[in-house]
């Protein structure tokens, strides 16, 4: 469908659907631009100061944040940086470290740093407060949600159908209507677009809980490789939280896996998660179980309706790259809408399609790729000193760990001027 180009005077807002760590980005980054059109961000939770959802942020966003001037100080400060990562094995294996990098986190500048650590809570005031700062330009509307919407294919507009904390509905005229409303989106139901790709074979549960790590001597973030205790133990924040992931059979039942939680974890954790007199040290917080995806939508755009984050593609937590990869789409999304809104796009509708193709492009060899690998490493088997060696030996990644290469993971940016239609 053809888009008609925007005239000069017309200043509709941008709307986004969802106002997670992926839409506030957004919305930050299109209110940095000159443009007359404000930014309005609709999400139906008030953000949970608590909440441990997305939890880290790896050094490729860096840069990202730093396009925001004081941004990535003000997150660093809200959170904290890792102090070193690992694969290590089982602790039925002995626990011992198969390969290790620590950080230097002083000094100026962000080369050399360790991932941010920052819950999703934080993150969200951290941005929703910036937001604030930018009166006129954006506006974060909590508790009210995006039902539908109706484009207009003789108008440049697209009618944005809002429900408000009471129920009520609402219509509002749009230059462009943004998903960023996460792995069930509304809006992309609504653009009748599928997610296609597979469910990956065992369910992942995310647990937070509170137990002495460190003196364990375990990393900030421990992979932990077993092709049954196999999964992610990494520090939260600084309070003494902790993320222990791990699979369970597809087949189980969140009822069932509730139950098994105490058992699966005295089998991942040190000294089965006891304590000197024999009993449980470990304190269970938060309890998240969900199915692993390795899924794009077949595509992000659709007329004047785009998708970003998980709304756009979804990828299993062991390689950290799916919210990275949510940052990445807001990056290059924002200067696209900027420069198609003040008129300057040589074909709207090219530009806006060769953005979908790249992202998709970037998910499939950036994400996908090495997030499926990823998986497949932490549940391989390293009982022996022989398996160990043969890891090393196979996985490029790992060996390069182990013998202190420097891991440079391809670059997740898509620029707008590289691409057909700017």
């Amino acid at each position: 469908m053809a888009i008609a180009k925007e005239s000069p005077d017309e200043h509709l807002p941008i709307v986004i659907s969802g106002g997670g760590c992926v839409g506030l980005f957004l919305a930050l980054l299109l209110a940095q631009t000159p443009l007359p059109n404000s930014i309005l961000v609709i999400e139906p939770q008030h953000p949970d100061p608590t909440s441990t959802r997305a939890m880290a942020h790896q050094p490729p966003t860096f840069p990202l944040f730093a396009q925001v001037p004081g941004l990535l100080p003000e997150l660093i400060a809200a959170g904290s940086l890792s102090s070193g990562l690992c694969f290590r094995t089982s602790v039925k294996n002995g626990s011992k470290v198969i390969a290790s990098k620590t950080f230097d986190n002083s000094g100026e500048g962000m080369k050399g740093k360790g991932q941010l650590l920052l819950p999703q809570g934080k993150f969200q005031n951290v941005l929703i407060g910036r937001l604030g700062e930018v009166a006129g330009r954006a506006e974060v509307r909590l508790g009210w949600s995006v039902e539908g919407f109706t484009e207009s294919e003789e108008e440049a507009k697209v009618a944005v159908q809002l429900a408000s904390p009471t129920g009520q509905t609402e219509y509002i005229d749009a230059a462009y209507l943004v998903g960023a409303d996460g792995a069930h989106s509304i809006v992309r139901k609504c653009m009748g677009v599928e997610l296609e790709g597979e469910t990956l074979d065992r369910q992942l549960v995310a647990t937070d809980l509170r137990f002495p790590f460190k003196t364990h001597g375990f990393f900030d973030a421990n992979f932990i490789v077993d092709p049954e205790n196999y999964g992610l133990i990494g520090r939260i924040d600084n309070e003494g939280l902790w993320r222990v992931s791990y699979g369970v059979p597809g087949s189980q039942s969140e009822e069932e896996i509730r139950n098994g939680v105490s058992e699966k974890l005295r089998g991942m954790l040190p000294n089965n998660g006891q304590n000197e007199e024999g009993e449980d040290a470990f304190e269970v917080v938060r309890i998240a179980p969900y199915r692993a995806q390795q899924r794009c939508a077949s595509t992000l755009s659709k007329g004047r309706v785009l998708l970003v984050g998980d709304a756009a593609h979804l990828t299993n937590p062991y390689a950290g790259l799916g919210l990275a990869s949510g940052i990445a789409d807001a990056d290059s999304l924002a200067p696209i809408l900027s420069h198609v809104l003040s008129g300057k796009a040589t074909n709207t509708t090219q530009l806006l399609a060769s953005w979908s193709e790249a992202r998709q492009q970037k998910f499939f060899d950036v994400v996908d790729k090495p997030s499926r690998m990823a998986y497949k490493r932490v549940r391989s088997k390293v009982d022996t000193e022989d398996d160990v060696k043969a890891l090393l030996e196979r996985d490029p990644m790992v060996g390069a760990l182990k013998r202190g290469m420097p891991v440079m993971p391809p670059s997740l940016r898509t620029v707008g001027g590289d691409l057909v239609g700017w």
